[in-house]
């Protein structure tokens, strides 16, 4: 009986499914695909449409002559600028007196530091006299080579007090030459230092 109603139901199933089946079958709609057609290229057209396009364009020789031209134009306009600021004149004998001024306030500077380096030196080593009740004063000639050498020294004008004038030349007779000459130009040297004289004070300062 059991298997009697397991058939029975194993055919209405089947039955079943071949119905859904069949209906799916008539209900899926008709595709209309249409024949693919085939383009045909004219490639002559298309070239000929690019070299009009390229037509439209400047050429590169162009573009180069636009921008040169540009260029040159700049440049008229700043050279056209340049010459339009107002130029200063140089007075010339006005420049050569500031560079003559120049030149004696170094010249000057040298003299005045060589003197100075002379007279320190002589000054280390002149003892003067310790009891000196008087204001006194002595010049002495000095007498220089170009090389600095002291070829000769005399006292020109001497003091009243010859304790005085021995210091004075006896701090001269230590020396034989002055190595700060070397520095000076030539002309300085001859004009200054060939023969120069000293002042010295019993204050102790050498002028």
């Amino acid at each position: 009986m059991m298997n009697k109603v397991l058939t029975s139901l194993n055919t209405f199933f089947f039955v079943i499914l071949s119905v859904s089946i069949i209906f799916s079958l008539f209900s899926i709609p008709k595709l209309d695909v249409e024949e693919t057609k085939s383009t045909r290229v004219n490639f002559y057209e298309v070239m000929q449409q690019e070299e009009k396009s390229l037509k439209t364009y400047p050429s590169n020789k162009k573009l180069k002559k636009e921008a040169n031209s540009t260029y040159e134009n700049n440049d008229k306009r700043e050279i056209d600028n340049i010459s339009k600021i107002p130029k200063f004149e140089i007075n010339k004998s006005h420049l050569k007196n500031e560079i003559s001024k120049i030149k004696l306030s170094r010249e000057r500077k040298d003299i005045l530091r060589v003197s100075t380096i002379i007279q320190n030196r002589i000054s280390s080593i002149w003892i003067k006299p310790n009891s000196l009740s008087d204001t006194l004063s002595a010049k002495v000639l000095i007498n220089l080579a170009p090389s600095g050498e002291i070829l000769n020294f005399i006292m020109t004008e001497p003091s009243t007090n010859k304790s005085f004038n021995d210091s004075i030349l006896s701090a001269m007779n230590k020396l034989s030459f002055f190595e700060e000459i070397l520095v000076l130009e030539r002309k300085l040297f001859e004009e200054n230092f060939r023969n120069f004289k000293l002042v010295f004070k019993s204050s102790g300062e050498i002028d």
